[in-house]
């Protein structure tokens, strides 16, 4: 199994969140360039040319009422807190846990102790990357994909 920068843990501003993005509505921009702006800003540290954040923006903004709204629903992160150190002890199959480095969503401390959890779990802090991973480093990604699959 690979773990890949998961969260682990909800603060008071996850809860927060949860709560507002049950009642919200997707909220529309005039301009689309506000919403690829924040796009942009979501992957930090990564840096996309400006021919990937068009793709990006092309696959994650829609036109709506005049404007502009992402394609995702806030409401997916209308989530109930999880812990999952009550189950992470049962975790039996072979497990490697991937996190960056710059991760604000499970940084460094977090990814140990998630894998710390886990028996015989390995951990590898993926140095430079963000939160996405898969994306900061995604030959690195694949090769752990195959080395667990090839056991």
């Amino acid at each position: 199994m690979l773990a890949l920068d998961v969260k682990s843990d909800w603060t008071d501003e996850d809860v927060a969140l949860a709560e507002r993005s049950g009642r919200a509505l997707q909220r529309v921009e005039p301009e689309r360039d506000v919403l690829t702006g924040r796009l942009a800003g979501s992957l930090a540290p990564t840096v996309l040319s400006p021919d990937e954040l068009e793709l990006l923006a092309e696959r994650s903004v829609e036109p709506c009422n005049g404007g502009w709204r992402f394609r995702w629903d806030r409401r997916v992160l209308a989530a109930e807190p999880v812990d999952p150190f009550a189950f992470l002890s049962d975790v039996r199959c072979p497990t490697h846990v991937m996190a960056g480095s710059q991760s604000n969503v499970m940084p460094p401390d977090k990814a140990h102790r998630f894998a710390e959890a886990i028996p015989k779990a390995t951990v590898e802090l993926v140095d430079g990357a963000g939160h996405h991973v898969e994306l900061d480093a995604p030959q690195i990604v694949a090769e752990r994909i195959l080395e667990l699959a090839r056991g």
